[in-house]
């Protein structure tokens, strides 16, 4: 298990590595990705192509084992005839009838192409890797974007939670400038001002709870869901504050899908040439088979003639020259490999570059969120003082909605620095490839 270091957020009940409310219809990571990995139709899609590429893993599509094909053909004829025969004698009939039968067995085998089939049937299996790192591919960026819906889910509930504290105040505010203006001690237009602001407060709750309805549908479509009963998530984040740049790149030279499907494709370019080149070979093969021919006429030398019997043999073929064909291909398939060394060393290098900059961004909002922890403890104490300044009548309305604005922002920012955090540590474990891994323990 990742060690896990727990910070708690002030901002309502919601934690960084802790545990918020449970609510009846509670939904959990783990059946987030249960249901991600069992539902979702892209990840249903290219394990379809895994089980092609399984299928065409086999020594028969390699080429090693015989073909044999049966036939059978019947046939009819109706003619007039008119024969004149050396002798002199005649023989003329009119709708003459004959018909044909031929069925015939055959057998090829072909035992030595220059090792073509050998390096075909390991290419194969090199294919069934790549389809096999193509789905992990698939299920890591689809669980990424899975655990990135939940936690904007958590996230929009929480801001859903700022903006609720915010009405409150609002409302507060507003009565207590609506009771100085009943008394006359303040003008009606700070009253309205109030009334303006409580209705600001209002609006941004309903975009908010458009925006936790929106991420609700989207991660209940990642799962391969439809979206018709209400939910809610853990109100908590994990965030690992333990992770090692150093440790995620060797990680990722080891485990990250994409490098290791680069590397694959680099051996079948390798195999490919292999296959080309034994091209230059001869070719041996086995051939064999039965014959059954049978035929009837009603005019003509034969009246009836019937023959059966199996052949077999040897055959070897060499080709000699094809304009130079077998030299082109050879050259592209050469070039194919050094495209495949390009993409490999490539893959390394945006890899070690995603990875710093994730790394950076994640360390960076570590950071921001012990500022704004810090920010929010006197941003509340500004705005509870403002509260108590204005109830007095020592302060302004303007004063004690720039203290409520001002608390509000930085318990924003203090929620964006959380979600940019994890936002970067599942960006992270995906490069490294150890997603799946971290998210099953």
């Amino acid at each position: 298990m990742r060690s896990l270091a727990r910070v708690t957020l002030v901002c309502g009940a919601f934690w960084i590595g802790g545990f918020g409310a449970v609510a009846q219809n509670l939904m959990g990571i783990e059946q987030v990705i249960q249901n991600t990995l069992e539902n979702n139709y892209g990840i249903k899609i290219i394990e379809n192509t895994r089980d092609i590429a399984e299928n065409d893993y086999s020594r028969g599509n390699a080429g090693f084992l015989p073909i044999v094909d049966l036939g059978s053909q019947k046939s009819f004829r109706s003619e007039n005839v008119n024969q004149v025969f050396i002798n002199g004698n005649q023989n003329e009939r009119d709708g003459a009838k004959s018909d044909n039968w031929n069925t015939a067995l055959t057998a090829n085998w072909i035992i030595f192409d220059g090792m073509r089939m050998f390096h075909a049937y390991e290419r194969l299996g090199k294919q069934l890797e790549v389809t096999d790192l193509a789905t992990k591919i698939a299920m890591e960026n689809t669980i990424a974007q899975a655990l990135t819906a939940y936690y904007t889910i958590v996230i929009e509930r929480e801001r859903i939670k700022v903006i609720e504290n915010s009405i409150q105040l609002s409302e507060r505010r507003l009565e207590i400038a609506n009771n100085k203006f009943e008394l006359g001690k303040v003008s009606k237009v700070e009253y309205l001002t109030a009334q303006v602001d409580y209705n600001a407060d209002k609006a941004l709750m309903e975009q908010g709870n458009q925006l936790l309805y929106q991420a609700k549908v989207d991660l209940y479509q990642l799962m391969g869901l439809s979206f018709q009963e209400d939910f809610e998530v853990v109100q908590s984040i994990d965030i690992n504050q333990q992770l090692v740049i150093d440790e995620l790149l060797e990680s990722a030279n080891m485990k990250n899908p994409s490098l290791l499907q680069a590397q694959r494709l680099q051996n079948i370019a390798h195999l490919q040439m292999q296959e080309t080149k034994a091209e230059r070979l001869p070719i041996l093969s086995l051939g064999g088979g039965y014959v059954f021919n049978s035929s009837n006429s009603e005019a003509g030398f034969l009246l009836s003639n019937r023959q059966n019997g199996y052949n077999y043999g040897l055959a070897a073929s060499f080709n000699i020259f094809n304009g130079f064909n077998l030299n082109r291909r050879i050259q592209n398939t050469r070039i194919l490999m050094e495209s495949a060394e390009y993409q490999m060393a490539d893959m390394r290098l945006s890899l070690e570059s995603d990875i710093k900059r994730a790394f950076n961004r994640y360390r960076t909002s570590l950071s921001l969120i012990d500022i704004e922890q810090q920010n929010l403890e006197v941003a509340r104490e500004n705005e509870s003082i403002a509260v108590e300044r204005y109830q007095l009548g020592n302060s302004t309305s303007l004063e004690l909605r720039e203290a409520q604005v001002n608390a509000v922002q930085t318990e924003s920012r203090l929620i964006n620095a959380a979600f940019s955090t994890k936002l970067a540590e599942i960006e992270l474990l995906r490069l490294s490839g150890s997603l799946i891994q971290t998210y099953s323990e």
